[in-house]
């Protein structure tokens, strides 16, 4: 180390780097430290304020910054910082600089506490007079219409005529229905029972109104589908598809009604009525054998269908009996029927037993 004059310079050695370090204070380095204050000091606030607003404009559309100056009542958002420190420059309404951190926002929802002061500082819509007064002349008219309806002599009813019947007569329907001539026509269609028909055949109603004093009663009926044999009276009754009970019936009257056998209907069938599940079952099953037979192409008028316990017993042509199994694979059985019967010269007679897993063939002798 080395020293002369006023001045005085030391010299410090490292390994990798020498520095000069003056300790007497010039004239020079006091210019210099006046000069770098002067760049660190902004000339005027103006000029500052434009050169820093022009930043956050490229950043924003970069980065699609959004800042909020205050979490106000409106907000269902808060701003949550992290340890990202890259700053973006804002002017708020002053004109004053500040910084956003715009890696540390985050979205995070508001407390339960937040959301209800949030509902509660929300405006409340007011009720304007002019629709009270709407509202009231709307109600009103309605009053006064059903007044009219339901009180006028010119919509009291004065005719009745029937659609859609073909077992009963128009005044067999007229005489089951809860309507009277002469009275309102809205009060009956409202408070009449007018949907209960006691008539076997008739499966649904519906009215259509004529205006101004008429009515139209359209009926749906029922179709035999079965003549069954009850095996208590030894009576046969008429059934539909979905096991209602129609009429009682003689063997003569047979039209298109297949015969079933195997019912028991009790002491006392009620005609209009359902019969009891277990029987509605056993009609789905034999429906369901039916359409198999047509889709495997097994000729053959279905001539009668016995049910026994959990076998259906099924008669081709008067001819050919066959026995299905009620919980067994129905469509594997009747494509294994269609085999038998094609191995066998296509047309067979006797009986075939398909309940058993080895089918049996016997023919009549």
């Amino acid at each position: 180390m080395k020293s002369s004059g006023t001045g005085k310079t030391k010299k410090v050695t490292n390994k990798k780097t020498t520095k000069k370090v003056s300790t007497s204070p010039s004239s020079s380095n006091t210019k210099k430290k006046t000069q770098v204050k002067q760049k660190i000091k902004p000339s005027n606030k103006v000029q500052t304020t434009k050169k820093v607003v022009k930043q956050p404009q490229k950043q924003v559309k970069k980065k699609q910054v959004v800042r909020t100056n205050n979490h106000s009542a409106k907000s269902n958002v808060r701003l949550k910082s992290t340890d990202d420190m890259e700053y973006v420059p804002f002017l708020d309404g002053e004109n004053k600089i500040e910084q956003v951190n715009i890696n540390s926002l985050m979205m995070v929802a508001p407390d339960e506490d937040e959301v209800e002061d949030l509902d509660a500082q929300k405006p409340k819509k007011k009720i304007k007079p002019m629709a009270i007064i709407k509202f009231c002349i709307f109600i009103g008219l309605l009053i006064g219409l059903g007044y009219i309806l339901f009180t006028n002599d010119t919509f009291n009813l004065e005719t009745i005529s029937v659609k859609g019947n073909e077992k009963y007569t128009e005044q067999d329907i007229i005489g089951k229905i809860d309507l009277k001539v002469g009275e309102n026509v809205f009060k009956q269609l409202i408070l009449s029972d007018r949907y209960a028909i006691d008539l076997a055949y008739v499966s649904k109603v519906s009215y259509g109104y004529v205006f101004p004093n008429s009515i139209v009663v359209k009926v749906k009926e029922r179709y035999p589908a079965y003549i069954a044999k009850d095996k208590t009276s030894g009576k046969y009754y008429k059934l539909d598809n979905e096991g209602y009970l129609l009429e009682e019936c003689d063997l003569s009257l047979k039209k298109e009604e297949l015969i079933v056998e195997g019912f028991d209907f009790g002491q006392a069938p009620q005609l209009g009525k359902k019969i009891d599940e277990s029987y509605v079952k056993k009609i789905e099953t034999y429906n369901k054998i039916k359409t198999l037979l047509k889709e495997y192409g097994i000729q053959g008028e279905v001539t009668n269908v016995r049910f026994n316990a959990s076998l259906t017993i099924v008669t081709l042509d008067g001819k050919l009996k066959i026995t299905f199994a009620n919980d067994s694979n129905l469509e594997y059985k009747v494509s294994f029927l269609k085999s038998i019967i094609k191995n066998n010269g296509g047309e067979v007679e006797g009986s075939i037993d398909m309940s058993v897993e080895n089918p049996v063939y016997s023919k009549y002798n």
